[in-house]
């Protein structure tokens, strides 16, 4: 990707052939053998190619060729036009890309004559809208050619040519009734004996008819036999009207067979995620059964001191069944291993030693305690030891790792490399357990499975391997205690 000050220019383009079709092929954009822009430590070179798609278009983003900062100052893209079903495949022609124009169609600038292409095509920007001009002086008024339709030298009009009653049916028969100067229709327009209302429902002079006349029910006789607007009731049922049909979701109900019973056998499908983990007081009866991890911790560790009773993950072994009569120190450039099972997933913060005893001042700052997984590779390291283990007589040393680590369920070692002090007596301390031949007693292992204790072949180091092969593993007899937290 380009940075972000070198302005570009967008270019697109559309390719059909004469009868609208679509053409297919590829346009390329090469700009000089090789440019420099110095500013950016840059190196610009080689072709763009765009492909036409399938409405036969281009597009595509390029610096702009004057753009400051590029070597040479002054330079044009060779644009090759290669398209199918042309005799000659395309065409090849210059073009200068401004940052004045950020975006421009190859048709705009691309050379009109093919057979002459010994120009450079610039696209610029348009230029200011010239002044308005003087208004002309008013034409003659023109001639009329017809009126209503008629071209004759001698027009003559009549009521029907302007949509308009003739006169002489005014107040005729078959005409229209006109008003006198009381504005209503004189009575001898209006049809013989007519016009007059003599009686209403049998009743004449100034006629008031009721409800009775009408043989219409009254005010108050409707109101008791029918409901008026707004007087029901009910008006809506969970905001729906008319003919309602109510779902489960219109009443905040569950689906039927979509909940889960409080009672009764139900087959439930499907992962579940629980915010709040599932819990009972009854123990498991059969093998298949869920159960709760108090009942587990009890079966599994019935009486026994187990790491998170001690607040660690998991250790190399209880301290407290610690035989040695003399702690370990630590020989300078050896890669100690400590191994430590974990039984479930846990996130790893901390390296944890037991420091019988330390003088202090004696570690370099090449000392570094680590965590690797059973491959061989690092996933935590600390700070130098220097900083983390202090002068003491006694004491559980918490070493932080620069980073958490998400440790899945599986064997682990916890590295440690030692340099500065006599590897005799003035070292720090560190608390193990018994040491019998070449290996500890405390490490019988099967071949060809993980090593509890052990160190690399590998000596004089002054820092933690990222990782190293697991065959380069030698069980060592200094089985030193350390947990996980």
């Amino acid at each position: 990707m380009l940075p972000e000050n070198i302005p570009t220019v967008t270019v697109t383009a559309r390719y059909l052939t004469p009868d609208g079709r679509p053409m297919s092929g590829t346009v390329e954009f090469r700009p000089p053998a090789l440019l420099t822009h110095a500013e950016e430590d840059l190196f610009l070179g080689g072709p763009t190619r765009a492909t036409l798609d399938a409405e036969g278009r281009i597009r595509v983003v390029l610096p702009a060729s004057d753009a400051p900062g590029w070597n040479p100052a002054a330079w044009t893209y060779t644009v090759t036009e290669k398209l199918a079903g042309l005799s000659r495949g395309g065409r090849v022609y210059q073009i200068a890309l401004a940052a004045a124009v950020p975006a421009v169609d190859l048709a705009d600038i691309a050379p009109a004559d093919p057979g002459t292409p010994q120009y450079v095509a610039v696209p610029g920007p348009p230029g200011p809208a010239g002044e308005l001009g003087p208004e002309g002086p008013a034409g003659p008024a023109g001639a009329v050619h017809s009126v209503n339709g008629h071209a004759e030298a001698d027009i003559v009009l009549g009521a029907a040519d302007v949509s308009a009653l003739a006169a002489a049916s005014a107040g005729a028969p078959g005409g229209v009734a006109t008003l006198g100067t009381d504005g209503l229709v004189p009575a001898a327009q209006l049809p013989a004996g007519g016009g007059a209302v003599a009686s209403v429902n049998g009743q004449t002079g100034e006629v008031l008819l009721t409800a009775t006349d009408l043989g219409a029910l009254t005010q108050a006789a409707g109101d008791a036999r029918y409901l008026a607007l707004g007087g029901a009731p009910v008006a809506s049922v969970n905001g729906l009207t008319g003919a309602v049909t109510l779902a489960a979701s219109d009443v905040a109900a569950v689906p039927a067979g979509e909940g889960v019973l409080l009672a009764g056998a139900q087959e439930i499908a499907g992962a579940k995620s629980f915010v709040t983990p599932p819990s009972t007081k009854a123990a498991p009866a059969t093998a298949d059964q869920l159960t709760r991890r108090g009942y587990v911790d009890a079966v599994s560790s019935a009486g026994t001191w187990t790491p998170s009773s001690m607040g660690f993950s998991g250790w190399a072994f209880d301290p407290a069944v610690s035989s040695a009569s003399t702690p370990q120190y630590c020989i300078n450039g050896w890669v100690y291993l400590i191994g430590v099972p974990l039984h479930a997933p846990t996130t790893v913060k901390n390296v944890v030693f037991y420091i019988p005893g330390y003088v202090g001042g004696t570690l370099s700052v090449s000392s570094y305690a680590g965590l690797y997984t059973d491959t061989g590779t690092r996933v935590g390291l600390t700070a130098n030891l220097t900083t983390l283990i202090k002068q003491t007589e006694g004491t559980t040393v918490v070493c932080p790792l620069a980073a958490s680590y998400n440790a899945a369920a599986g064997n682990y070692w916890i590295g440690l490399v030692v340099n500065g002090p006599n590897p005799s007596n003035s070292g720090p301390a560190f608390l193990r357990a018994a040491s019998v031949g070449e290996a500890p007693g405390g490490s019988a292992r099967m071949p060809g499975k993980f090593i509890r204790h052990g160190r690399l072949s590998t000596t004089g180091q002054t820092s933690l391997p990222n990782s190293f092969p697991t065959d380069k593993v030698v069980a060592d007899s200094n089985s030193i205690w350390a947990a996980l937290s």
